[in-house]
């Protein structure tokens, strides 16, 4: 009895394994799928209906069905997890073979970022590919946006502003060589280069340069004729102390000359051979040359005080005038970068205009496009970045990156410096 009752269940369970290999498309399109933590997994027991049900892989990459306990399925195939299930019910002596199906119901998705229409999460498909992913968020991103109409003529305003701003780098450099030229008090301008040969080709930077020159000459002979001014007032100084000097050693000899002359008078008064009043004079004579001696010598104090006033008066408009000077040249340089900076933000906006919507909407005027494709995957417990192709597989849990980049081809947009050079986007008049 007990033989006969093992042959029907051996047959039972031959009857069931026959059943599952023939159940359906789902496990013939996940048989080579490899189990992974998170799957969900549908496992049927023919022999035991209370057990089948859906069942979860956890994080250590097991499962566990009450009888036989925990099982371990991760990295296996389908019919791998089915065959240790019906090992274990027959170590376990509950059974010879029970009949065992297991299909994948449901795995981790993978994610979609970056330029494609539908950025998100989608199922995941054994074999599915990166080109499938991206045909599954609706295709590369593109516009459909009616704005893209004024192309054009964000175009054209964008060009017009770059031109000004060149225009006006022009005449800030000009102005930088000029206040350069005047701090060093030089009579000539160092132009740069590319100034002075766009000035060979350009007759509005030809008449900046003139009008430099012209400006530099007005300064620098005004703050000379000041200077001048004062350096004459100075000399004249100079040698009103020098004639005063020589004032004083006349009036000093004649002191000598009256000293001596009252020593003999005084003589004379007292052996009463002369009058008093003849002393008197003598005197009077005396203290007359040592009052114009002291007011000689407040002369040359007064004069030499105005030459000290003169020299510092020269040092005031020097000082006045570099101060100035230098306070200018740092606005122009601090202009000169903000003109960089508005030039680079339009440049973009030049190159967005005029390349990167045109190549997205395939009307692109030159431009070459680049994807980046890159898979980000967790393994381990670490992250994996991998450069991936259209051909590449996902894995669940996968997120693909996607990023595409506009070369702006032939264009020829340059930097600051680089477009002052180009004719097209110079100073029109």
């Amino acid at each position: 009895m007990m033989k006969r009752n093992r042959s029907w269940v051996n047959l039972v369970g031959t009857a069931s394994l026959l059943l599952c290999m023939l159940d359906g498309n789902a496990v013939r399109a996940t048989s080579d799928y490899v189990v992974r933590a998170d799957d969900k997994l549908k496992i049927k027991v023919f022999q035991y209906p209370e057990l089948s049900g859906d069942y979860k892989v956890r994080a250590n990459g097991t499962i566990s069905i009450a009888p036989i306990g925990d099982i371990p399925v991760t990295g296996l195939s389908t019919k791998e997890i089915a065959t240790q299930i019906s090992e274990r019910f027959v170590r376990s002596g509950i059974s010879d073979k029970p009949g065992t199906s297991v299909e994948v119901l449901e795995t981790r998705p993978v994610y979609v970022l970056g330029d494609v229409q539908k950025p998100g999460e989608y199922q995941f498909r054994p074999g599915m590919t990166v080109l499938q992913v991206v045909s599954l968020a609706g295709g590369w991103l593109r516009f459909n946006d009616p704005a893209l109409m004024r192309l054009d003529r964000d175009s054209i305003t964008i060009s017009g502003e770059m031109r000004n701003l060149v225009r006006r780098y022009y005449e800030l450099t000009a102005r930088r060589a000029r206040l350069n030229a005047e701090l060093a008090m030089r009579t000539d301008i160092q132009f740069t280069n590319d100034l002075v040969l766009r000035s060979q080709v350009d007759p509005a930077v030809r008449q900046l340069i003139d009008e430099e020159r012209s400006l530099l000459n007005i300064h620098v002979d005004a703050l000379k004729t000041q200077i001048d001014s004062l350096e004459q007032n100075r000399g004249l100084y100079e040698r009103e102390i020098d004639a005063i000097k020589r004032q004083i050693e006349a009036n000093k000899a004649q002191s000598a000359s009256v000293e001596r002359e009252l020593v003999e008078v005084r003589g004379l008064v007292k052996r009463g051979l002369t009058t008093l009043s003849r002393l008197a004079n003598l005197e009077r004579m005396q203290a007359q040359l040592e009052m114009n001696e002291q007011g000689f010598q407040t002369l040359i104090l007064r004069s030499r005080q105005n030459i000290t006033q003169a020299d510092q008066r020269i040092f005031d408009l020097k000082s006045q005038r570099n101060a100035a000077v230098t306070a200018e040249v740092q606005k122009v340089r601090m202009d000169i970068d903000d003109i960089s900076v508005r030039f680079d933000t339009n440049r973009s906006l030049l190159v967005e205009a005029k390349v990167t919507v045109p190549a997205l909407v395939g009307v692109s005027d030159g431009a070459v496009e680049t994807k980046s494709l890159v898979v980000v995957r967790m393994l381990d417990g670490k992250t994996q970045t991998i450069d991936a192709t259209e051909s590449t597989e996902l894995l669940p849990g996968d997120v693909l990156r996607i990023q595409r980049t506009i070369l702006p081809g032939t264009l020829g947009i340059g930097t600051l410096e680089q477009t002052s050079m180009m004719t097209p986007v110079g100073i029109k008049q």
